[in-house]
């Protein structure tokens, strides 16, 4: 067992994490390449999976959890930490594995990646928290911090949403962000049917329920849907529900020019482009900032067969006046950069990485790429905004001061191919909580007829 600690679950996701914090990027793109790499077997990539997001998403938690029983916690290196938050993690949410295999492996791990005496300090301090229990999240006394800490989001943003939609509401979007996401696709209309698909993935053993919020959408609970022939041909491709009702939303008609404006990596432009027709003279002109990132969005249109209706290339979208002519897009769409505070149930580290500061910074960039493109858009043509936030500073702030400035556009109602059960009017706005979804926002701006 020591000869193989390096590829323990336990131990690679211990180095996982410690990269993901020295990096600052998402887990998801390291867990993959660490899969693939090691060659995992399902059960052993499961573990490691509930492993990485589990620490995670329960990083404030189990920092409560360890702080009685770390009496120099700056001497303790950062991949220690990661080790203990580990160990605890499978002591406190998991019930199949016992505490000396926790130790065992904590302890091997310590000496792979320390020394001897680290490992047993290590050793130690779960032994203690074994004698003595971790202390009880009721023995925090000021609400705020103790939801804070059980949720394990920043009091920061607790207090945010408590002020912007009550308790009650942060509370129930508290209390889902932590359970896993459902694996979701939508299905690419242009060359198949939602019901062909449904059917081909269950020859797989991949049973899908159809999406609450999408026509095109299916859902599965848990599950690798992108390694499967159909998905390979273009038949569906990997997106969240949510992400789903920009299309739908725009109203897109054959014969439309569109512009994207914020597009990589081009999931919305190949859904934008199923509703077009190059036979009718439909188009769209998708531009992203990052240079890279525009081959994604000419993969996907290629994979989802609809390459003939995309041109996609790289440029500020704050800058584009010059580039595309004015009055000349029936429909235009920014899907800003913004914090993604939406996406706390899929990439948790996103709730660490954001300050407050970081909401008015985006808000300027959100406004200024919106005045941009504003002029772009024909007299009766539809500019739509979205955005994967919750909070009202990249929502509906920026719709009020672009709207005060820009009174040639009004609101409409966001169109939805499904009834929701939330409001569509003057905007949409999707919680966590609500279905189960990344939390999402949408506006639908008309500009008048003069």
């Amino acid at each position: 067992m020591k000869t193989n600690i390096k590829h323990s679950p336990r131990y690679l996701a211990v180095k996982l994490l410690d990269r993901v914090a020295d990096s600052g990027s998402y887990a998801n793109i390291t867990l993959d390449q660490t899969i693939d790499k090691e060659q995992l077997q399902p059960a052993d990539a499961g573990l490691l999976t509930n492993l990485v997001y589990g620490v995670i998403q329960r990083q404030l938690t189990l920092d409560f959890y360890l702080k009685p029983f770390i009496k120099k916690p700056q001497r303790l290196e950062r991949w220690a930490r990661q080790n203990l938050r580990v160990a605890v993690y499978q002591m406190v949410y998991l019930d199949k594995i016992p505490n000396r295999a926790i130790f065992y492996e904590a302890t091997e791990i310590a000496k792979k990646m320390g020394n001897q005496g680290v490992a047993g300090l290590m050793t130690a301090i779960l032994r203690q928290i074994e004698r003595k229990g971790v202390p009880q999240l009721a023995t925090i006394s000021d609400p705020l911090t103790r939801l804070s800490i059980s949720a394990s989001v920043p009091e920061w943003l607790v207090a945010k949403l408590t002020d912007q939609i009550g308790s009650d509401k942060t509370g129930a979007i508290l209390a889902t962000i932590n359970q896993p996401a459902a694996a979701s696709i939508r299905v690419n209309t242009a060359i198949a049917t939602v019901d062909e698909v449904q059917s081909e993935l269950a020859e797989l053993g991949l049973d899908t329920e159809p999406s609450a919020l999408s026509a095109v959408g299916l859902v599965r609970q848990g599950g690798f849907l992108a390694g499967t022939t159909a998905f390979a041909y273009g038949q569906y491709t990997v997106q969240d529900e949510s992400s789903m009702l920009v299309a739908a939303a725009m109203q897109i008609q054959p014969q439309h020019q569109v512009l994207d404006a914020c597009a990589a990596p081009g999931g919305k432009t190949a859904h934008i482009a199923s509703y077009l027709s190059a036979e009718a003279g439909g188009h769209v002109e998708a531009f992203d900032l990052h240079p890279h990132k525009v081959k994604l969005i000419k993969d996907n249109a290629k994979r989802l067969h609809v390459a003939d209706v995309v041109n996609a290339r790289a440029f500020d979208a704050r800058n584009l006046r010059d580039v595309v002519a004015n009055k000349s897009f029936d429909r235009v769409l920014v899907d800003a950069p913004c914090s993604g505070l939406g996406l706390m149930r899929r990439k948790p580290e996103i709730k660490y990485a954001r300050q407050p500061e970081d909401l008015m910074n985006l808000q300027k960039i959100q406004l200024d790429i919106l005045d941009s493109v504003a002029i772009k858009v024909k007299p009766g043509g539809i500019l739509t905004y979205s955005t994967c936030t919750i909070v009202n500073e990249e929502n509906a702030d920026v719709i009020e001061q672009f709207l005060a400035k820009h009174t040639e556009f009004e609101t409409i109602p966001v169109h939805t191919d499904k009834a929701l059960k939330v409001a569509t009017e003057p905007h949409l706005r999707l919680y966590p909580d609500d279905y189960g979804t990344d939390g999402f926002f949408i506006c639908n701006l008309k500009r008048k007829m003069r």
